[in-house]
């Protein structure tokens, strides 16, 4: 379980009444702190409140836990007579949204170490639990997805596998897809720890197969605990690696474009909708040498604009529109070469990048770091 605000409620220790926890998760999402407040009983069985703070690592938080002494009730309070005492440690990890354990050691003279199954008894207003990174983000996130081909060792020379990653203020998804390969059972490992299992089934259009993950979790998909954005990701079949690849942290932003302007335009500064097609076509060095394709296609109900790379060294490049940077390109290997592509459409859709510019007649740079490695002028009327 992912330990995020969604685990901020009064939890009980079900087997004895009178033992509780307030828990409380607050922070960034790098740098969340785990507050825990427990209603015990110190050695003399006179009540205590036990008091622990630390830091999420990984699937548990690891606790500093404190007494105080010295207190007095209402105006005959004070702080300065106040002394913290060192009780001990604890750490607080979670099974599912509704159960979990708190480990102890205590340092304190006659207590011993133990732990403490606990259930969720309130649930923040508003909110539901689902285990997965969306607890993570935030409510007014613009959101943010891409996607991207694996590199292809070789085992299977026309196969292509392919991992997207789409977050939403209330979905987080990621899927990894695989095609043209053997048909079988094949490994997802992300960061080097086993995320399920994908099967390449025969199917219309070849032998295909996925995972999808989301959180919340939905049916027929996996639940979404971990989050690939920059872990190695890797499909396995055995113990051989057919293809893998870090995946990206950051994608294209934002969510759907507005309406309104003449002709059907989609608005947020795209091409209008309409019934025409433009098409750039560089490779300078002739066949078989670095080549830039870009296309854009006009319909009655949406713009498409792609920009394709072939024969380039495998790694990361940006793509840059008349000297605004508007995405990044990766490209892998696959048989006979190497290629990567980026989409843009509007109105959006999953996979692809919102189209909020427009490429006619603007110059069209491929760069790797600072150094322009291929470029063009894109054409202002129709050619296709």
């Amino acid at each position: 379980m992912v330990i995020s605000r969604e685990f901020s409620a009064t939890w009980i220790d079900p087997l004895h009444a009178g033992h509780g926890f307030n828990i409380e998760v607050v922070g960034s999402d790098s740098n969340r702190t785990v507050l825990v407040y427990w209603y015990t009983y110190d050695a003399q069985g006179k009540p205590a409140w036990v008091v622990a703070n630390g830091t999420v690592q990984g699937e548990q938080a690891v606790l500093t836990a404190y007494t105080a002494e010295g207190g007095a009730p209402g105006s005959s309070f004070d702080p300065a007579n106040v002394r913290l005492i060192n009780w001990g440690t604890m750490t607080v990890s979670f099974t599912d949204c509704n159960n979990g354990v708190v480990r102890y050691t205590p340092v304190l003279p006659g207590l011993l170490a133990g732990q403490v199954p606990i259930s969720r008894l309130t649930q923040l207003h508003n909110t539901s639990c689902s285990g997965g990174i969306s607890g993570l983000t935030r409510d007014d996130s613009p959101g943010v997805e891409f996607s991207q081909l694996l590199t292809n060792t070789g085992v299977y020379p026309a196969g292509q596998g392919k991992a997207e990653f789409e977050e939403r203020a209330e979905r987080t998804e990621f899927k990894v897809e695989l095609e043209d390969v053997s048909a079988g059972s094949y490994t997802i490992r992300v960061a080097g720890q086993s995320r399920g299992t994908l099967v390449a089934a025969s199917t219309v259009n070849g032998i295909r197969g996925e995972v999808e993950y989301r959180s919340p979790v939905e049916p027929g998909k996996v639940l979404l605990d971990f989050d690939p954005r920059g872990q190695l990701v890797e499909i396995v079949q055995g113990s051989t690696i057919v293809f893998t690849g870090t995946l990206g942290t950051t994608g294209s932003t934002g969510g759907t474009g507005g309406t309104g302007g003449s002709g059907g335009d989609p608005g947020a500064g795209a091409p209008p909708f309409g019934n025409a097609v433009h098409v750039l076509s560089i490779e300078p060095q002739g066949n078989d040498g670095p080549e830039l394709k870009a296309e854009l296609e006009q319909r009655s109900d949406r713009v498409e604009f792609k920009v394709e790379l072939e024969d380039l060294a495998a790694g990361s490049y940006t793509v840059h529109i008349d000297g605004t940077q508007r995405g990044t390109v990766q490209v892998v290997a696959v048989a006979g070469g190497t290629e990567g592509e980026l989409e843009f459409r509007n109105p959006v859709e999953a996979g692809k990048v919102q189209l909020n510019f427009d490429p006619r007649g603007k110059s069209i740079q491929i760069k790797s770091g600072s150094n322009v490695v291929i470029s063009g002028v894109f054409p202002a009327t129709p050619n296709g």
